[in-house]
């Protein structure tokens, strides 16, 4: 009798809060969409910015030329490949074309890639 008296105190509650659930999931995904226009405005406008302040950067060396970013990522990718539970905290960059070779540092090991 109790355990009846439960199920029926438990349809009562869900008859009851269901619509406000309904409610609650549709204003969230209106306000979802709402916001995403200015998020997404907001991330265009940072990146603008980054782009503005992070200068490219080409290393010209006997008739070849090598962008910085590029191997930048290279480097933290092999990195990652390397180490992938490891949150890369800091990158140093040493380029030497004559030795056809990038080296660098990442959260203090060293390694190279070639050019």
């Amino acid at each position: 009798m109790a355990s009846k008296k439960v199920k029926e105190v438990v349809d009562e509650v869900i008859e009851k809060t269901e619509p406000v659930v309904r409610k609650a999931k549709s204003a969230a995904g209106t306000a979802v969409k709402k916001a995403e226009p200015v998020l997404e405005a907001a991330v265009n406008a940072g990146k603008q910015v980054i782009s503005a302040l992070v200068p490219e950067v080409y290393v010209q060396h006997a008739n070849r030329q090598f962008d910085c970013a590029d191997l930048a990522e290279r480097c933290k990718e092999d990195f990652k490949a390397k180490h992938p539970s490891t949150v890369i905290r800091s990158c140093k960059l040493y380029i030497k074309p004559e030795d056809n070779m990038v080296y660098y540092v990442i959260n203090d090991i060293e390694d190279k890639l070639g050019l």
